[in-house]
């Protein structure tokens, strides 16, 4: 029988960098938040999109076979030595494999002047922040000011870049290693439409994604590039000690025998991956907190933290509701007067309102337009002309009161055309709202989609100028002179807190905590829908799923949205009209029910403004 080979890969090296006790309840198979996290498989297939578009630079590239298990893997990296000792040669995915380290090369070249790595990562780069970094600093990816050091956002790429490298220069002693990342260039645009049919996901038999396959013409991927290669020798240098010196300390968990490096209790811990729900076989949450775990409501979950959050556990504060106020000494601000209020409405179990929210009420002009957008920004551009991550405005929703009492009226938009949406968009919100009423959102993010697609107007060549100011003048800041915009979230922040919400102001979590307290705002859902819906759960807990080609599907989050709108307009059910309608069905529901929430919890704030008057 093979004993198992610890090894410390370069996803083990980043896991162990945000915690070292991780890597022993990865080793062990632990559960995790992660296993099912829509928004982390999205990133994940843009980011095989990006690497198999980068490689199609490199036309002479081989790609490496490599498994699982330890086997495979010493296999896979005897093939890679022995490719990388006959000379000149670009290898994809070589298996890297000195002692008990492990590093699977994106891109790997290797000619008389010794190597070339490329890690190749789905992150945007800006031309013009990068310009005005070099300038002053002499790196995209320093600080602007002295001492120049990396920039925290690039760091752990940077540090993936070291790890690498440190395994093949020990590999190959005296033989020189430039290291380089590979980003997506925001300063080029897409000179095709349809990019994103240029891949094919590869998964394995249990539906997990493995990688993806290019179906384009590598010639035209070659002739209009969208990322960039950027070499990072000097960055690499400096993190190499650190590097190694972290490397050793992960390895001494693994060798020779799997150990559990102590814990460290922090406010990072509130989101680790391991802090899983109870019926989970295993919890590696609990097993480092014991018995501290079990606090409810849990000092982890204090608004904001931050520092203050630190210093309670050191004090062995564990529970919310034990923070005192000589806890706040000496914190001040807006961060400071939330935490308070979070702790106090907590442990009196109690909703609270300031004057503002009934100032607000009393402010909003009618008719009220309650809106919601559903965008996407995806690393491989789908239409020409589009940038690397341009905004993809695909629905809109809107609710809309046009005096107290009035009967509650609904528009929407959900393109359904493989061709760039932003127009249609933008003209039919117009139309259907036009220049009259307060705008409610929930957020800022409706501003900046605003903002961006009146910008894209222009630079995609369509569009007419007056649709363009249009958009600018509704996406006004609220507050400032003209503006429209009423920004619910913000007034929540300021003025609004009911204990069910805990420490989110998330739409979700607010409506969800006003919903189990308030029968008028079940009743008023039912009226609405049709739906009773359950007290004791949200409203979204009712959205509707369907069997979409033979799996059960639903829309209940924003990455959901995304994910069946590229399926309905780009995917495999593009052609199936059924399936085309079944997708918009639950699209349609998602989004309506986001601004009902938005008026529920209006109309819930307008009572409470009365009784305050």
């Amino acid at each position: 029988m093979t004993t198992r080979l610890h090894t410390l890969s370069k996803s083990d090296f980043k896991l162990a960098r945000s915690c070292p006790t991780k890597l022993y309840y990865r080793e062990l198979g632990y559960p995790t938040t992660l296993d099912e996290n829509e928004y982390l498989q999205l990133l994940a297939e843009g980011g095989y999109m990006v690497e198999v578009l980068a490689k199609q630079l490199f036309p002479d590239g081989v790609t490496m076979e490599y498994g699982r298990g330890s086997a495979a893997m010493r296999e896979g990296a005897a093939a890679t030595m022995a490719r990388l000792a006959a000379g000149d040669c670009t290898l994809f995915e070589a298996t890297l494999l000195e002692g008990h380290r492990l590093a699977r090369v994106d891109i790997l070249r290797r000619r008389a002047g010794g190597f070339d790595l490329y890690e190749v990562k789905s992150s945007s780069y800006d031309p013009a922040d990068a310009g005005e970094r070099i300038e002053k600093a002499g790196s995209p990816f320093r600080a602007k000011r002295k001492p120049f050091g990396i920039l925290g956002d690039w760091r752990e790429y940077l540090e993936d870049v070291t790890y690498q490298v440190t395994v093949l220069k020990d590999l190959f002693p005296g033989v020189p290693v430039r290291p380089h990342l590979v980003l997506m260039d925001k300063g080029k645009v897409a000179a095709h439409d349809g990019m994103p049919a240029w891949f094919e996901l590869v998964r394995d038999p249990d539906g997990g994604l493995v990688t993806a396959r290019f179906l384009g013409d590598p010639t035209l991927a070659r002739r209009d590039p969208l990322t960039i290669g950027i070499d990072v020798s000097a960055e690499v240098a400096e993190l190499e000690p650190e590097v190694r010196a972290a490397t050793r300390e992960f390895l001494a968990t693994l060798q020779p025998d799997l150990r559990r490096a102590p814990p460290a209790l922090a406010g990072r811990c509130k989101a680790c991956e391991f802090r899983v729900g109870p019926d989970a076989p295993r919890n590696g949450f609990r097993e480092c907190w014991g018995a501290r775990a079990d606090a409810r409501p849990h000092v982890l979950d204090l608004y904001q933290g931050g520092e203050l959050r630190e210093r309670l556990l050191a004090a062995g504060v564990d529970r919310l509701v034990d923070i005192a106020e000589d806890h706040f000494e000496g914190k001040a601000g807006v961060y400071a007067t939330r935490q308070r209020r979070h702790v106090e409405q907590t442990r009196r179990d109690e909703e609270w309102a300031d004057a503002p929210l009934a100032d607000a009420v009393a402010s909003a002009r009618y008719p009220l337009h309650f809106i919601d957008f559903e965008a996407a920004r995806m690393a491989v551009p789908h239409h020409k002309g589009m940038r690397p991550y341009g905004q993809l405005a695909f629905q809109w929703s809107c609710h809309t009161l046009r005096a107290p009492g009035a009967v509650l009226e609904h528009g929407e938009f959900l393109d359904r055309a493989p061709t760039w949406p932003n127009e249609r968009f933008a003209r039919s919100l117009r139309e259907h709202i036009g220049d009259d009423g307060t705008v409610l959102v929930w957020s800022h993010f409706e501003r900046s989609v605003l903002n961006e697609v009146a910008e894209d107007l222009a630079a995609m060549g369509t569009g007419d100028p007056s649709l363009a100011e249009w958009l600018r003048t509704l996406a006004r800041r609220p507050g400032t002179e003209g503006a429209r915009q009423l920004d619910m979230l913000t007034l929540c922040r300021d003025a609004y807190y009911h204990p069910g919400m805990g420490s989110s102001y998330s739409i979700k979590h607010v409506l969800d905590a006003i919903w189990k307290a308030s029968p008028e705002v079940r009743a008023r859902f039912r009226a609405v829908t049709g739906h009773a819906g359950d007290p004791a759960l949200g409203p979204y807990a009712a959205l509707p799923g369907d069997l979409i080609a033979g799996e059960e599907q639903g829309v209940r989050e924003g990455t959901g949205a995304i994910r069946a709108y590229f399926r309905m307009v780009y995917g495999d059910e593009r052609g199936d009209a059924a399936a085309v309608a079944q997708w918009a069905r639950l699209l349609t529901e998602y989004c309506k029910l986001d601004t009902l929430a938005m008026v529920l919890v209006w109309e819930h704030w307008t009572r409470i403004a009365e009784r305050m008057r």
